[in-house]
């Protein structure tokens, strides 16, 4: 009887690993201030998920948290350097940063100090 050799599944690393079949990267984005009561249309949370928005798919907005701060995201896009404005060459995650510090100052919120990296493991609390 012939055999079978089995090559799928192969075996499953330890770190974060996607199964959806293109490149996903999840953003975490430090706002610098509490943020909780920024949530109408025009306010701070949503120019930032327009910023988001506008370089890459988001699949997943996460909730508030580190004192209602922080918020993190899974987009639909690598995180790999390119010159996403046109001139410099960065990460998704630097050029998102950029374009969230340039938006300046939000309903009361500076966002010129707001971070925005690459959260590279699902650490939940």
């Amino acid at each position: 009887m012939p055999e079978v050799t089995r090559t799928h599944p192969a075996n499953l690393g330890i770190g974060l690993e996607f199964f959806i079949g293109k490149p996903c990267t999840f953003l975490m984005v430090d706002f610098g201030a509490a943020v909780d009561a920024k949530t109408g249309p025009e306010s701070t949370i949503a120019r930032v998920v327009r910023e988001i928005a506008d370089s890459a798919e988001i699949l997943i907005k996460g909730d508030l948290h580190g004192s209602n701060q922080i918020m993190s995201f899974l987009v639909a896009h690598g995180n790999e350097a390119d010159t996403y404005d046109g001139s410099n060459s960065e990460t998704l995650a630097q050029h998102i940063e950029d374009k969230i510090q340039a938006a300046g100052t939000v309903d009361g919120i500076n966002l010129a100090s707001a971070t925005c990296v690459v959260k590279t493991s699902l650490d939940f609390a």
